[in-house]
């Protein structure tokens, strides 16, 4: 997961694209690997906690596509971020979506900030949503120990 993680990262940062050809094996490797009885139950989830999040991270991200769509009436985000969270969830469960798209959602806030404020970007302008799901997944799974003891 890596390495896709790695290509991912630099595609959508320099191009502005997440290639399917990442995220449909992510995807399915996500799905699949919750079959594997070796693997540990604390990093990756059931079968349904995986189903849960492949469908949830995509459709929360579908639904800002079409509600931004609706109410602005042009682009703003592409289905390649629902993709990638997508392929995140079926990795990491449901439970890991809503903290990694607030972290994701922070650390695009932080960096577009500063070039919003001093006007060298204005609201229009894009930024890849990509590279920052990327890193709030990588936070998550460095912090997954704290936040399973907080919860407890």
């Amino acid at each position: 997961m890596s390495i896709f993680f790695v290509i991912i990262f630099f595609i959508d940062l320099k191009h502005f694209i997440i290639p399917n050809q990442l995220t449909f094996p992510l995807m399915a490797i996500g799905f699949f690997k919750t079959f594997n009885p070796n693997l540990n139950q604390y990093f990756f989830p059931n079968l349904i906690d995986s189903m849960i999040g492949g469908v949830v991270g995509y459709s929360i991200i579908w639904i800002i596509i079409f509600a931004y769509k609706k109410l602005r009436k042009k682009e703003g985000m592409g289905l390649g971020d629902a993709k990638l969270l997508s392929a995140i969830g079926f990795w990491f469960g449901w439970m890991s979506i809503p903290f990694i798209l607030f972290f994701s959602s922070f650390i695009a806030l932080a960096y577009a900030l500063p070039s919003l404020l001093n006007k060298s970007k204005n609201m229009s302008s894009s930024i890849p949503y990509g590279p920052y799901l990327v890193l709030g997944c990588v936070l998550y799974l460095f912090l997954l120990k704290q936040i399973v003891l907080y919860l407890n």
